[in-house]
């Protein structure tokens, strides 16, 4: 295994910078890129906690034969991260497979993304021509539903410093929050980021209904971010090949948990490693449609 580091220049000035990672073994090898969710590193880290998931993953598509790449999303100052929309990211992630797929060690593309990643995963594979999608806590509803319905779990640790202070003055529950902020972003307010006031309005069912390569989806039982019965939607909407597995006690970071879902327990979740079986399904799964098409 083999890692370089790659840059790729956005439209319009700028760049992202990331790590490709290419098998053992004369090339050209399939390649997939990888897309996390929130601002976060390449590797899926931020400052609250190291999810970890760009090595787990990129290591196992490696050997077995797929290269990969991987880019920070930390790489902006914090006004121009709030200044991007949900659709600016989808842009990004569209000049990083282009330049994935213009490497003259790789012959072949697929994407693979997690929960906001893996939105964006299936909206460039619903435009663009891939060879194969996989989506790890793939929400088939609207953002603002994906909000709403998962703010039953979130506590006010989840919160931002800011918000913890609001809610302490004004005795609202994390829950009526998160509902207000959704209020706020649905009817455009200018002081919402415009990441989330886009999201709040994205329905990928659309996007579901449009792809027309192989997709694997795959959420676990103990989500409490993305409803697992998400699943049933995924696979009534897809028209061509479509594998949906729900894992039981898997969580929404990829972990094993036998417990009550919990987001007060995600910080000791991080501390254990990505489940090795999720990432041996996955990355089996993308062998057998794409390693054979190099040959």
């Amino acid at each position: 295994m083999r890692e370089i580091e790659m840059a790729v220049d956005l439209p319009g000035g700028g760049g992202v910078t990331g790590t490709l990672v290419l098998p053992d073994g004369d090339g050209p090898h399939p390649a997939v890129l990888l897309l996390w969710a929130g601002r976060v590193d390449r590797d899926g880290n931020r400052r609250s906690g190291a999810l970890g998931l760009g090595p787990a993953v990129a290591g196992g598509l490696a050997a077995r034969g797929i290269a990969s790449y991987r880019y920070d999303r930390t790489g902006t100052t914090d006004a121009r991260w709030r200044a991007m929309g949900f659709y600016d990211h989808r842009e990004v992630a569209s000049a990083a497979l282009a330049a994935l797929a213009a490497r003259p060690e790789v012959r072949g593309v697929g994407l693979l993304g997690h929960s906001e990643g893996a939105l964006h995963a299936l909206g460039l594979a619903a435009r663009t021509e891939v060879d194969a999608l996989v989506l790890l806590s793939c929400p088939a509803r609207s953002g603002k539903r994906v909000f709403l319905d998962s703010a039953r779990h979130w506590t006010p640790a989840d919160l931002p410093r800011r918000s913890r202070l609001l809610l302490r003055v004004l005795r609202r529950t994390a829950q009526e929050q998160i509902t207000r902020e959704v209020a706020r972003a649905e009817a455009g307010d200018p002081r919402v980021d415009r990441s989330l006031r886009e999201f709040v309005h994205h329905d990928p069912c659309a996007d579901l209904a449009a792809v027309r390569v192989p997709v694997l989806a795959l959420t676990g039982e103990k989500d409490i971010t993305v409803d697992p019965d998400d699943l049933a939607v995924i696979a009534d909407l897809v028209p061509g090949e479509v594998s949906v597995r729900r894992v039981p006690d898997l969580t929404h970071l990829l972990r094993l948990d036998p417990g009550v879902p919990s987001r007060e327990d995600f910080r000791r979740q991080l501390a254990e490693p990505v489940d090795r079986e999720v990432v041996a399904e996955v990355t089996g799964w993308l062998a057998q449609r794409m390693v054979e098409r190099v040959r």
